[in-house]
This record gives C-alpha cells, sequence and structure tokens, in this order.
C-alpha cells in the first residue's frame, strides 16, 4: 500500500533548550522531541507517521488516505504563524498536487482530511512541483517566523503560477521554462525563488516581489544518440542559510552532479560528480560546518563538505555504501530531508521510512582531515611522528634500490642474449663486412690498415649494411 513512495515532507518540533555536547560525545540525545512525516504515493494516497523522541523511536502511522486519482506529484507543508510566546515555527496547512490536475489543502490537526480543492487549468498540464512562500523554516529567530502567504506550482507545460494563499486565487503566471518545471525552491525570505527545467537545461532566478524573472543560468550537458545535445532535468534545488564564509548558498543537482554556488559572488563552492544518479539533496548545518547529503540511485548515502572553493580536494563519506550489482531496486533512495542537528528523513522505493543520525560521518569527515592535515604530522594525527613506521620506510629504500638493480641488469642481459641471436641468423659474409651497432655506425678497426682506409672501409659497410636490411625486410627500421 505504500511501498512507492514519490514525495516526502517532514516537521520536527524542536526542544527549547537542547543539551549541549561536545564533538566527539554520542548524540543520545536529539534536538527535538517529535518528528512528523507525511509521503505521497504513486498510488494518490497520502500517509503520514510520528515519531516521540521522549518514547520508544518507533514511527506511529497517524494517517492514510487515497487523496488523488493517479499519482500525487508533490507534497508541501506550509509555514504557520509562529506563537509569539515560544517564537517556535509550527507547521500549517498541508499541500499535495495530484496527475488528476488536482490541488488538495490539508491540516494536521484534522487528521489530514481535506480542506479545499482547486483544480488547475487543463492548458498549464500537470501540477509537478510545489513551494510555499515564505517557506517553512525550522530555524527560531529573534523576530517571529512569517506565516506562508502565498504558494508556487510549476506545471508541466512550463508555467509557473503563483497562487494566494487566502482564497488560492491566481495572482501570477509567469513563463517558466520551455519543455516544463522540475523543481522548486523559494527563500526563506520568501521573496525570491530558483526553478530548474526539465528539458531546457536552465536554473531560473525570479523576483517574487515584482513577479518577473531576474537571472537565467546554464547546466551542463551531455551528448544524446545521435550527437544531438540534451539536458538531464534538473530534479532538485535547496537554500542554505549560511555558506562557509557566512554567506548564503544555494545547491542544486542533476544527472550524477552536484553544485553548491555562493549567492553574492556566483561562485562554485562544490562541484562534483558521483558514480549514480542523484534524486535529492539537502544541506546539513553543524557546528563543524556546512555539508551536503545526498540520496542516489545505486542506494547509496554519501555525506559531501562544502568549503570555499579554492581548493581541488574534496572531503567525502560514504554514510551508506552502494548496493552491490547493476540495478539498486527496491534499495534506491528516493528522497531525503534535512531536520537539525545533522538528523535527516529518507524514503527509499521499498516504501522504508528512516530517521538518521549523520553526526558520526560528519566526525568521520572532519577527524580525517585533522589527522593529516598537517605536513609534518604523523599518521596518528597528534602532531609526534612516528618513529617505527620512519624505520621502516628507511629499510625499504636500499631494497628498492637494490630490486632496480637487479632488474637493469637483467634486461642488458636480455638485450645481449638478442642481439647475438640476430648475428647468427645473418650469413658468414654479412658478418665480416657489416659493421656493429652502437646506437649509431662505428668503424672498425681492421689488421694493418690506415686511417684513411679504416674510414672508407666503414661508409662502404655502412651503405651495403642499409641496402641489404632493406632488401631482406622492407618493415625493419634500422
Amino acid at each position: 500500500f505504500f511501498r512507492r513512495h514519490h514525495f516526502l515532507v517532514v516537521f520536527c518540533r524542536r526542544v527549547s533548550h537542547p543539551k549541549q555536547q561536545t564533538a566527539m560525545e554520542s548524540d543520545s540525545s536529539a534536538p527535538f522531541d517529535k518528528v512528523v512525516v507525511a509521503v505521497g504515493t504513486y498510488d494518490g494516497v497520502l500517509a503520514g507517521w510520528d515519531l516521540e523522541m521522549t518514547k520508544k523511536k518507533k514511527f506511529k502511522i497517524s494517517f492514510a488516505t487515497p487523496v488523488h486519482e493517479g499519482s500525487v506529484r508533490s507534497i508541501v507543508i506550509a509555514q504557520r504563524n509562529a506563537d509569539t510566546a515560544s517564537n517556535i515555527p509550527q507547521p500549517g496547512a498541508l499541500l499535495s498536487c495530484g496527475y488528476d490536475e488536482v490541488l488538495r489543502t490539508h491540516d494536521f490537526s484534522k487528521k489530514i482530511n481535506s480542506t479545499g480543492e482547486v483544480r488547475t487549468p487543463a492548458e498549464f498540464g500537470t501540477p509537478v512541483c510545489s513551494a510555499f512562500a515564505p517557506p517553512l523554516s525550522f530555524e527560531t529567530h529573534n523576530n517571529p517566523a512569517p506565516g506562508s502567504t502565498h504558494c508556487l506550482i510549476g506545471f508541466s507545460e512550463g508555467k509557473l503560477v503563483l497562487y494566494k494563499k487566502k482564497d488560492w486565487s491566481v495572482q501570477h503566471v509567469l513563463a517558466g521554462h520551455d519543455g516544463g518545471i522540475s523543481c522548486i525552491s523559494v527563500h526563506p525570505s520568501g521573496k525570491i525563488c530558483l526553478t530548474g527545467g526539465e528539458s531546457d537545461g536552465k536554473l531560473k532566478l525570479w523576483d517574487l516581489t515584482k513577479g518577473r524573472l531576474a537571472f537565467v543560468s546554464k547546466i551542463n550537458p551531455f551528448q544524446a544518440k545521435g550527437g544531438r545535445t540534451s539536458y538531464d532535468a534538473v530534479s532538485n534545488i535547496v537554500w542554505a542559510d549560511k555558506a562557509p564564509d557566512g554567506n548564503e548558498a544555494y545547491a542544486f543537482c542533476y544527472g550524477n552532479h552536484i553544485t553548491v554556488r555562493h549567492v553574492a559572488n556566483g561562485k562554485d563552492l562544490l562541484d562534483v560528480d558521483l558514480p549514480s544518479k542523484v534524486n535529492e539533496i539537502c544541506f546539513l548545518s553543524v557546528d563543524a560546518g556546512l555539508f551536503v547529503a545526498a540520496a542516489c540511485n545505486d542506494g547509496s548515502l554519501p555525506v559531501l563538505t562544502v568549503e570555499d572553493g579554492t581548493s581541488e580536494e574534496r572531503r567525502a563519506i560514504m554514510a551508506i555504501e552502494p548496493v552491490d550489482g547493476p540495478i539498486a531496486g527496491e534499495e534506491r533512495f528516493k528522497c531525503i530531508k534535512s531536520l537539525v542537528g545533522g538528523y535527516v528523513v529518507t524514503a527509499n522505493s521499498a516504501g522504508v521510512i528512516s530517521l538518521m543520525e549523520l553526526n558520526g560521518a560528519i566526525r568521520m569527515i572532519t577527524s580525517n582531515q585533522e589527522e593529516g592535515g598537517e605536513p609534518n604530522e604523523g599518521r596518528n594525527g597528534n602532531g609526534d611522528n612516528n618513529d617505527d613506521e620512519e624505520e621502516e620506510e628507511e629499510e625499504e629504500e636500499p631494497e628498492k634500490e637494490e630490486e632496480e638493480e637487479e632488474e637493469a641488469a637483467a634486461e642488458e642481459e636480455e638485450e645481449e642474449e638478442e642481439s647475438s641471436d640476430d648475428d647468427d641468423e645473418e650469413d658468414d659474409d654479412e658478418e665480416e663486412t657489416k659493421p656493429k651497432k652502437s646506437g649509431l655506425y662505428s668503424p672498425v678497426k681492421g689488421d694493418n690498415l690506415t686511417l684513411e682506409e679504416q674510414w672508407d672501409n666503414f661508409t662502404l659497410k655502412a651503405i651495403n649494411y642499409d641496402e641489404d636490411d632493406d632488401d631482406d625486410d622492407d618493415d625493419d627500421d634500422d
């Protein structure tokens, strides 16, 4: 019933004062006490689970209902106005977009019973992606978080439609992308958003306050069959509150490629290809820095470091190794969403929902950097050289030299044997007239010959040697 998850949304209720821990301590206490997960399936079912962190850490299903005829193409949760007393963000309405070209709103307090329905214009095609503005946030701020006021819907025919959340009336219809819109991501301020194209290879920045296009960038193409240039669909876009230098960044993925880009200067902080197709990505913002986690088609879950982009080296680790074999099947990770404190929620093709803590993978990345970061540090990472390893290296050096000398001597013997075999195959007359070769021809000293006679003899012999060789074998190089 829930095997084929298509889209996943999560919300967590943060703890007011989470337990402070050091970097190397085990994170036995999560920075939240409740997690709510909602998924949409290919069968048109909307389902949800709750997880109370204070009780047994096990997801408990809270609702499951068919909401669309056909697959659920997208789901998203709105931001409700924050509680002024606690200043903690609250989840609002849940929107689902279906293959039946219908938008439905749901309410968590009513166990996801449908609270409204909007049918989209037929000429726009199928609604395939959605986002609220301002989006849902897990972070607490000094000022109360504003609630969502608008909703953006991307359609298969390429249109980007801006709805008013209050009455679901259309405020703007933007041109969008040629060939359809594959994903939408709204900036935390709610004033701008990024959209990715399904087949036009474009990433577009939109000014939502003015309702117009602000910037366009292209992704790398690939050569399809027949030499035609094609583009992968931009499968996911996410925003990061802080890049390594304290400014903002965003990340997007297409095919097996991941790019993290600086917002202010447009510089690529991370630009890598992975072994498998990337279905979705998320940022992990922790004390150790900024990281990206990816849900891949081969069942792997890599975690990559986002740095300033000056170094050619990339630090990463496989939190979950890929599945053995050419096809991952039901082990493919389809969705990944980040919570807070290094926690993520994933969904795979088998219908398994998992809450994962990736702080261990992050600690392994940072500890490896500390161990090998300085040239004068030993492998133990504490700055002391390992004397035993140095002695072993010193013993290995003369052994290598002896091996090289033996190999060189063996090669010389082989060359001498080959040259002697070639001489035996020649006629006796040719052996008397041919000069010996040592890279270039050199005269052979004869008995009772003057210097002029030796030189004349050498020149004649050299010419005769070349002519004989060409007659015997045209392909033989002298």
